[in-house]
């Protein structure tokens, strides 16, 4: 999975709109359209803040990974599931 999957697929998990998580990142819902869609690349900043919201590491939202996505997975059915 790349970038823009990913990211998707945590803003869904934690149930958030583009807007919303537009908000916590103090940037347009544009933007994080953008970046699901591959259009544009968020900054380092932005990159690191969004680790943050989801609990991520930075090494997960930038490398493709077959363990980090099971891993990560796994942790979203968990929180789903209490």
């Amino acid at each position: 999975m790349h970038f823009p999957e990913k990211l998707l697929t945590l803003r869904k998990a934690n149930n958030l709109t583009q807007e919303q998580l537009a908000e916590k990142l103090e940037v347009s819902r544009q933007s994080v359209s953008k970046w699901e869609s591959g259009q544009a690349v968020p900054e380092l900043e932005k990159i690191i803040t969004l680790s943050a919201i989801f609990d991520v590491t930075t090494d997960y939202l930038l490398k493709s990974s077959e363990i980090d996505d099971l891993s990560v997975k796994t942790g979203m059915l968990e929180k789903q599931q209490q």
